[in-house]
């Protein structure tokens, strides 16, 4: 029993009888592959939610340059992807949430996702911590953050944050939308607040751990198995060079990623996959807005909440607890300056997404908390 399973732009994938998947690559890069690393370093760690690896398939050159073409993985039973499972669930506890006679009915409707991004939540940390292991292996080996290489990556973080504000100013410029422009300009007036993350986070980042990590994070990246998940593709970001996918980094990018990704997943709740609402954060219904405004602030905090849980217990923390939230403030910044970029390129009827994402970030920095 043979059958496709997807066919999604970087690679097309079959399930044989129930028991594995045949992920075959469709667009190879010459090197180690970075899915079969750490899906082989996974399974040797004893890691349960990630599909095992069972094989792979790669062609060797005469001067001895490995290129990965296929892979084989153990099949995972799911209720699919926790992107389309979280729009169906908002669709359904906001019915609840609009036809709800009483607080304690509302609270109700609100709270069914907590216990799902607590999982996601523990199940990523888990994931960091066996990354974080002491290991012989280079490539795998976690790097300590000192202060120049604290500078380095706030360095990164900051061309993006310049990239982002050439781009808001252009979008200003030609902007005839009073809406647009007002949010524009707000998130201008953010730019002192800004500063002065960047200014501080080095010192934040320095002494904690770069590793492997997911790399590309997001609710598509997460499969729904019964009450638990299984956490998918760990190829990175297909756009970018393999050195940069198999590179090390801060496990805060991946927590990042599934925030942004709830933020996302709350904005087209409310506007529609088509994004058709005038602006983003303003929906049809007042309830809808109360409703998306709660979603994201309880999800948000069970989601760091077992996260956190995982980090204060391990015997090798790779952030210091203490500095987790502004460390997290900074890759949630890098994360929504890329997505405005991307929008304004791509979409330009979704910037206010994360311009609205990046005003709500820097609200919280400058209240001191660490959630969106």
């Amino acid at each position: 029993d043979i059958r496709w399973l997807s066919a999604e732009q970087s690679n097309s994938s079959l399930v044989v009888a129930d028991k594995a998947v045949f992920k075959l690559l469709r667009h190879v890069a010459v090197g180690a592959n970075p899915e079969i690393e750490i899906g082989r370093r996974l399974t040797e760690l004893g890691y349960a939610n990630a599909a095992p690896l069972l094989g792979s398939v790669s062609r060797v050159d005469g001067q001895g340059t490995l290129t990965t073409i296929a892979l084989l993985q153990g099949f995972i039973r799911n209720q699919g992807d926790a992107w389309r499972w979280t729009l169906d669930h908002l669709a359904r506890s906001f019915d609840e949430y609009a036809t709800a006679q009483t607080d304690e009915a509302r609270a109700e409707a609100i709270a069914g996702y907590d216990a799902f991004a607590a999982v996601v939540g523990k199940r990523l940390a888990e994931l960091h911590e066996a990354l974080s292991r002491q290991t012989d292996d280079a490539d795998f080996a976690p790097q300590r953050i000192d202060l120049p290489t604290a500078n380095d990556v706030v360095a990164g973080v900051g061309r993006q944050v310049e990239e982002m504000w050439d781009t808001v100013n252009a979008r200003l410029v030609s902007s005839e939308d009073s809406g647009e422009r007002e949010a524009l300009e707000a998130v201008l007036a953010e730019r002192p607040q800004l500063d002065a993350l960047l200014a501080k986070a080095p010192r934040v980042l320095a002494d904690s751990l770069l590793t492997r990590v997911h790399g590309d994070f997001h609710l598509g990246q997460i499969l729904v198995a019964f009450d638990d998940v299984v956490l998918i593709d760990f190829e990175g970001e297909p756009a970018k060079p393999l050195a940069e996918r198999r590179a090390k980094a801060s496990p805060l990018r991946d927590v990042a990623g599934f925030l942004r990704s709830l933020d996302y997943a709350s904005e087209v709740s409310a506007r529609g996959e088509e994004g058709t609402a005038a602006r983003a954060g303003v929906g049809v219904d007042t309830h809808l807005d109360e409703f998306l405004v709660q979603f994201r602030r309880r999800s948000t905090q069970a989601f760091l909440d077992a996260y956190h849980a995982v980090l204060d217990a391990s015997a090798h923390p790779w952030i210091a607890p203490a500095a987790f939230n502004a460390a997290t403030l900074l890759f949630l910044v890098e994360k929504a300056c890329y997505e405005v970029r991307y929008e304004a390129t791509n979409r330009p009827g979704w910037l206010m997404v994360p311009i609205e994402g990046l005003r709500r970030i820097l609200q919280r920095a400058r209240a001191g908390a660490g959630d969106t």
